[in-house]
């Protein structure tokens, strides 16, 4: 067996039906070690972020604002998946697939609001003033007293996998995007992507957390206006479509007498499809988006779990309104509508002229772009943990080299090797999470308590 049939085989276990039932579980599991957090405290989560942007003062420790580290995490977590991955996820498993969407990003609030607290709660400071944070640290640090060495090799693991993922899933299948859009809509050289895309990705992460933060800050609202500007008319010309959407998705999802009837395979593909979507659109439980959320400027890591929810409601709203869209067009009953890129494109067609293609090219551009700088932090801080702060600029170097050669094509191999790797991180990541749900929810009981913070002496 070569290695692409073991990665195959692999990906299959990781990504697999019963890896999306352990997420489930996991975000089940926190939601009622936190008092269903989410759901009992969405008031104060609301009121406490999306509520109130830039009126909190800043607290201590980390280089940017709470909202800037979410933004981070927004910028990364809300790519093309979002686009392209709700359509695939309709096409294979119709309608329902949309209702388990929806609950595996309901659970999976509580997991990110776990993942951003201990995030902030295990960071390491530095005498520059300087942190680093995430699933390889509060893994390290948070299991290190329990599983001994054992707790260090799983950090380093999880630390591996995303330094390498990152150049897969982060890049080189985000700047191709980008490539073949440009080229299908404008006709621009596939070489001519990828010098610009290399030189942009190359300032931005060259300048840091600081200069990422701020390039997030402003391409996070692009992305979203360029969405709602590419959505929202198709919703308005299918609007007299959308309860029958609705009724298809609950109608679908239960649909139990296909079930009694035998056709249990077909069953398990909308379950599988719509978890699929709900668990990794969002990265609820892959622990990237906490190494963002680890470089707050906060008080107590539970406001940061605050923002994790609140980056779960933005990308909530974007998949669903992806959904309502491509099933009010029909589009997913027709015969010969092709993949799901063919379909995105088929969609876009109902714009007058070639006005759709276009619109098309942008969304997806600034969509992969906001993802490609998010990821290189998280890879570069990976890659720190394990190499020392010195493997900074070649990792960032890498990365660049990579964003150029990535529109040219020819790296399949290599991004389904990442991909499985991105499927690995959760395995640490998991186990880390339901072991320290009584640490995060001793930290929200002190929080709504009034008590301070204490800081790990370690």
């Amino acid at each position: 067996m070569d290695v692409l049939a073991i990665n195959a085989a692999l990906n299959r276990v990781v990504f697999g039906l019963e890896a999306k039932f352990v997420f489930l579980a996991v975000g089940l599991i926190l939601t009622v070690a936190l008092g269903f957090i989410q759901f009992r405290r969405l008031g104060v989560i609301v009121s406490e972020t999306l509520g109130a942007i830039r009126e909190r003062a800043q607290g201590f420790g980390g280089q940017i604002t709470p909202f800037q580290a979410a933004m981070v995490a927004i910028s990364a977590t809300v790519g093309t998946g979002h686009f392209i991955g709700m359509i695939a996820a309709i096409l294979t498993g119709g309608p329902g697939a949309v209702f388990w969407m929806w609950l595996g990003y309901l659970l999976g609030m509580a997991t990110k609001f776990a993942e951003a607290t201990l995030a902030v709660h295990f960071r390491r400071a530095y005498t520059d003033g300087s942190v680093s944070g995430g699933p390889m640290f509060y893994i390290s640090r948070g299991l290190g007293r329990r599983l001994g060495r054992f707790g260090n090799v799983l950090g380093g693991a999880f630390a591996l996998f995303a330094a390498v993922a990152a150049f897969g899933i982060g890049n080189l299948s985000q700047a191709g995007a980008v490539g073949n859009a440009l080229q299908a809509a404008f006709e621009v050289p596939p070489a001519i992507t990828g010098l610009v895309v290399a030189v942009i990705v190359g300032v931005i992460i060259g300048g840091g957390i600081r200069r990422i933060a701020a390039f997030t800050q402003f391409i996070v609202p692009v992305k979203l206006l360029l969405l709602a500007l590419a959505i929202l008319p198709l919703l308005i010309l299918y609007a007299a479509q959308i309860p029958t959407a609705l009724a298809q998705i609950f109608a679908s999802a239960f649909n139990l007498q296909a079930f009694a009837g035998g056709a249990v395979g077909s069953y398990i593909a909308v379950i599988n499809a719509g978890l699929g979507r709900g668990i990794f659109a969002n990265e609820a439980g892959l622990g990237s988006a906490p190494i963002a959320h680890a470089q707050a400027q906060v008080d107590h890591p539970v406001r940061q779990g605050f923002w994790g929810v609140a980056e779960m409601l933005v990308s909530l709203t974007v998949t669903t309104l992806m959904a309502l869209t491509f099933l009010a067009s029909g589009l997913w009953q027709r015969e010969g509508v092709g993949a799901a890129p063919q379909a995105a494109v088929t969609m876009f067609q109902a714009y007058p002229l070639s006005i759709g293609q276009i619109v098309l090219a942008l969304t997806l551009a600034a969509l992969a772009f906001g993802t490609m700088v998010s990821w290189a932090f998280y890879g570069e801080e990976a890659a720190s943990y394990l190499f020392g702060e010195g493997i900074r600029w070649p990792y960032r170097l890498a990365f660049t080299v990579m964003a150029f050669v990535a529109p040219i094509g020819g790296f399949k191999a290599f991004i389904d090797i990442s991909d499985t790797l991105n499927g690995f991180m959760a395995i640490p990541n998991l186990l880390a999470l339901l072991l320290l749900a009584p640490l995060v929810a001793q930290l929200v009981r002190e929080f709504f308590q009034g008590e301070p913070w204490r800081i790990p002496e370690d």
